[in-house]
C-alpha cells in the first residue's frame, strides 16, 4: 500500500518528522533523494527528529542509539546497556510523483 507523506517542496534539506495517519516518520532529504524511517527509537521511543544528525546517521536524543539514515541499520548501541538495547529501524521505499513524496507501507 502506498502512503502520501506530503509535498516535496515543503520538505527541507536534512531531517524532519512527519506524522501521517498517527505514525511518526523521519524523512531525510539530501538534494533530490529522500530516505524515510520510523521516527521513534526502537529502544525507548525517543523522538528521532530531535536527534543529532551527523555523517549519514541520527543519534537518539534519549539514550544515544545511532541509526543509518539511508536504511535504518543500527550503527551504535545505547550508552547505558543495562536499560535494554535498540534494534534497527524500519526503512520505507520512497519516491516522488507529481511533486508529492510517497512511501510503500
Amino acid at each position: 500500500m502506498r502512503l502520501k507523506l506530503g509535498q516535496t517542496e515543503d520538505m527541507p534539506q536534512g531531517s524532519t518528522a512527519l506524522v501521517v495517519e498517527g505514525r511518526t516518520y523521519l524523512v531525510t532529504r539530501e538534494g533530490d533523494l529522500f530516505y524515510v524511517l520510523d521516527g521513534v527509537c526502537t529502544h525507548r521511543g525517543g523522538d528521532l527528529s530531535r536527534g543529532r544528525i551527523e555523517g549519514g546517521t541520527v543519534r537518539c536524543p534519549r539514550h544515544g542509539a545511532v541509526f543509518d539514515l539511508r536504511n535504518g541499520e543500527l550503527k551504535g548501541q545505547v550508552r547505558i546497556p543495562l536499560i535494554g538495547k535498540a534494534s534497527a529501524l524500519r526503512s520505507y521505499p520512497s519516491w516522488e510523483e507529481d511533486g508529492w513524496l510517497f512511501i510503500e507501507v
